[in-house]
């Protein structure tokens, strides 16, 4: 099982960047990666949103920046959607989208998704070290070595310092900022 692999439906937890001009999103989901969503793509191409479309508006760069996270889904007050409410009258609504469908829609963010496993294999090329000349001097195995750098194996923090220290013979510095 992958290192980001989860449970259930994924939730948007937060949105990294806003590319209005090119109505692109970048956002964090509860599993762990960054994946764009490209709504020119979606409106366009997945959902043919036509000018009579409330969504249509989103089509406009300035409406588009207007996005806001609220409770795991997109939302653009700007937007409004006419809806039936159950009592058989019209009520406005915001415009909102939930992380289950754009996940489906949106693909990885290569610039901010690094696994540790890759990550690795890049300071181990680097080091022009074998796979096998690492897990001697880890005291690991080539096998484990392997499966770390395709993402099928988790770390613990401190087998992680201990490849990096001893096999690598660099020096680990984790920072959060």
């Amino acid at each position: 099982m992958s290192m980001r692999s989860f449970r259930g439906l994924p939730k948007i937890l937060k949105i990294n960047e806003v590319d209005f001009k090119n109505l692109r999103l970048s956002v964090l989901f509860s599993n762990g990666e960054n994946r764009i969503l490209d709504f020119n793509s979606i409106l366009n191409d997945n959902w043919h949103v036509l000018p009579s479309d409330p969504e249509y508006l989103l089509l406009d760069p300035k409406a588009f920046k207007k996005v806001k996270l609220n409770n795991n889904t997109l939302m653009w007050e700007n937007v409004v959607l006419q809806m039936t409410g159950e009592d058989g009258q019209l009520k406005a609504t915001a415009f909102d989208v939930g992380a289950d469908v754009l996940y489906a829609l949106s693909e990885l963010d290569e610039k901010r998704n690094h696994s540790i496993g890759e990550l690795f294999r890049k300071w181990r090329m680097d080091a022009k070290l074998t796979q096998d000349e690492v897990a001697l001097k880890s005291g690991t195995s080539r096998t484990y070595i392997t499966k770390l750098e395709n993402g099928s194996q988790d770390i613990e923090l401190d087998t992680l310092y201990r490849i990096v220290e001893g096999g690598l013979n660099k020096k680990l510095v984790i920072s959060v900022k």
